[in-house]
């Protein structure tokens, strides 16, 4: 059977910010459902959108720097995400207490904002966090931005009353935070069954009680 090709209306004068918006949402999606940066080409993308392969180049030289702007994407929008909650945004857990805002109250909005985002979008979850990456040489690839979030979680720690004799703040005293808050995510993810997402946001707040703790 011929595969039928959907091509896109032409671009118009200054709607090019437009088009590259388009491809980066095919490849994100493309990304997700094969959970392979190997198996993502530019023609794929290209038929995604419904425009001609060498229309991509216009946009990214290469797959490579592609994927790294998705990724990036994702990232600094989860970031973001995460700092709204910090900061006082709107609450994302319908059961959120109305507690004084604080250092730990803003640390458990946090928490509770990355078990959300999780469960509200598990095709960018999986894409930040699941996909099959191609591996190159280390001194060769720029910083990841899986390391924006770390990030995040160092500054929420960093906030945190010092009468914890300086045990927070640091970059391993966050990489063990988001470790294990995110393992608790991923498990209840993998589960063969809807996740119950009350038990999970407690499970946070068991996590931050013990963190927190004296």
């Amino acid at each position: 059977m011929t595969e039928t090709f959907k091509r896109r209306a032409p671009s118009q004068w200054g709607e090019g910010g437009a088009l590259k918006e388009e491809i980066l949402a095919a490849a994100a999606r493309l990304l997700a459902e094969s959970g392979r940066e190997e198996a993502l080409s530019l023609r794929a993308v290209a038929r995604e959108v419904g425009i001609a392969a060498p229309s991509v180049y216009l946009h990214f030289k290469d797959r490579s720097e592609l994927v790294a702007t998705v990724t990036r994407r994702a990232y600094e929008k989860l970031v973001a995400e995460l700092r709204e909650a910090r900061d006082g945004g709107t609450p994302h857990a319908p059961h959120t207490s109305r507690a004084p805002h604080t250092p730990r109250t803003a640390l458990r909005a946090m928490a509770h904002r990355y078990c959300t985002f999780a469960l509200e979008n598990p095709r960018r979850f999986r894409l930040m966090f699941g996909v099959e990456r191609i591996v190159g040489p280390r001194e060769d690839s720029p910083r990841h931005p899986v390391w924006l979030v770390l990030g995040a979680w160092e500054e929420a720690l960093a906030a945190l009353p010092a009468d914890r004799s300086g045990q927070v703040g640091a970059e391993q005293d966050a990489l063990l935070l988001w470790s294990a808050l995110h393992g608790i995510v991923t498990i209840a993810m993998a589960l063969p069954y809807e996740v119950d997402r009350r038990g999970l946001i407690q499970r946070a707040d068991d996590l931050l009680d013990r963190i927190m703790a004296g």
